[in-house]
């Protein structure tokens, strides 16, 4: 049973001055790191859809944690993150929502 069953739902900027060409956040390929602000933990995502990146103005997103191991609890809505490409700021974004996909047993 895995722990990562939600999916992060945010609001992304990606910034002109860091990347040549925007990411695709649709083909399931992109998988940055969020660092929350104040915090140095890595977090992986894989963003699976968004609006088309516009470099510097804040688009809708959605991506899925990647790493079993690590504790996503740190996300909450609201959460204001860096988005890091192998030690670089390429974006930030803040945490809209966390929707949970099913819930294990009932209350």
């Amino acid at each position: 049973m895995s722990d990562l069953d939600f999916t992060i739902c945010c609001t992304v900027t990606f910034f002109s001055k860091k990347r040549r060409t925007p990411p695709n956040l649709n083909n399931g390929k992109y998988c940055p790191h969020l660092v929350v602000k104040g915090s140095e933990q890595l977090l992986g995502v894989n963003f699976i859809d968004g609006e088309e990146v516009i470099f510097d103005k804040p688009i809708g997103a959605n991506a899925l944690p990647e790493n079993e191991a690590v504790d996503y609890s740190i996300l909450q809505e609201g959460t204001e993150f860096l988005i890091m490409e192998s030690g670089n700021i390429v974006g930030e974004g803040i945490v809209k929502e966390i929707f949970q996909h099913k819930l294990h047993g009932s209350k």
